[in-house]
């Protein structure tokens, strides 16, 4: 009966109204076996949690926030002045990021138009070059071994001319000794080539070249030479024709065969009915020569005078 009362004082205190209502809340073995599991595993949770905030990382940030914790001010101005720096070196490398980029965009451009321009100059350039070739060429340079220049080359052509009708000329003056020939054989030392003589002496076979004449023989030869350009150009001339000639001195130079057979061509030449004048210091000129206009010196100046040589050799 005590107990009954107990419990019938306890219930209200407990929030039930009645025993049965107590009952109806009792738990079975299996609920409370896992109740009594969750609330170990609660248990232990919060001890791993306070064992969490036993920590040294828990306790400075709590003492840091807390203001136990004192900042090294030296070094976090350091930091602030490296990140300030590498703040501006971030931006300076940005914008030359950006000229970079500016720059490379106007190169490619420039690359662009030079590639353009080298394909149009090609063609230009190619003919420059050839013109620029042919020019050297007529010049007498460049690959113009004989450095012989286009005007060199054409009158290599006349100098053929009057070197053959020349020879016709030596041929008779030299007793069939000598001819005169073109030649455009390479000179020595770079000089330019293309308008050389040289005589062939047909006695021997030999050629060699004119200096080696005599002085008899050198007059011979440019005399021939003359009367080989007057022939070669009175046939160029379209009819027109070289009636008269003079030959000024030289003839002390030659022997007495020499000039006669001198005096024979140039008397050949007047029975074709040229006047041929001869200028002359050399008194056995005076034997050949009918008709002389001589100049005497005296004491008041020099007179001329007409003789005709009635001696003079035919």
């Amino acid at each position: 009966m005590e107990a009954q009362e107990h419990l019938e004082r306890a219930l209200p205190g407990a929030g039930f109204a009645a025993a049965d209502e107590v009952r109806s809340q009792l738990l079975g073995a299996a609920e409370l076996a896992a109740l009594e599991a969750a609330i170990r595993a609660a248990q232990d949770e919060a001890a791993r949690v306070a064992g969490l905030f036993e920590s040294e990382d828990i306790v400075l940030a709590l003492d840091e926030a807390a203001g136990g914790f004192q900042a090294d001010e030296e070094r976090l101005e350091a930091l602030r002045l490296g990140a300030a720096a590498a703040r501006d070196e971030a931006r300076e490398a940005d914008l030359a990021a950006g000229l970079a980029a500016r720059c490379l965009a106007s190169l490619t451009s420039i690359a662009a138009e030079y590639e353009a321009m080298v394909r149009s100059s090609r063609g230009p350039a190619e003919r420059a070059q050839m013109l620029t070739g042919l020019a050297d060429a007529a010049a007498g340079r460049g690959e113009n071994t004989y450095r012989m220049s286009l005007t060199s080359y054409v009158l290599a052509a006349r100098l053929e001319q009057v070197a053959l009708a020349a020879s016709e000329r030596l041929v008779a003056m030299s007793d069939g000794r000598y001819l005169l020939q073109h030649t455009d054989a390479k000179a020595a030392r770079g000089a330019k080539s293309g308008l050389g003589l040289e005589v062939v002496d047909q006695w021997t076979g030999f050629r060699r070249d004119t200096s080696t004449l005599s002085g008899g023989e050198s007059f011979m030869a440019s005399l021939s030479l003359a009367l080989g350009l007057a022939d070669v150009v009175q046939q160029e001339s379209g009819g027109v024709e070289i009636e008269t000639l003079f030959v000024d001195e030289g003839f002390g130079s030659l022997d007495d065969q020499s000039l006669e057979q001198v005096m024979d061509a140039l008397e050949g030449l007047r029975d074709g009915g040229r006047v041929v004048g001869l200028v002359s210091h050399v008194a056995e000129m005076k034997q050949r020569i009918s008709t002389q206009l001589q100049v005497v010196k005296n004491r008041n100046g020099s007179t001329l005078r007409i003789s005709e040589s009635l001696d003079a050799v035919r």
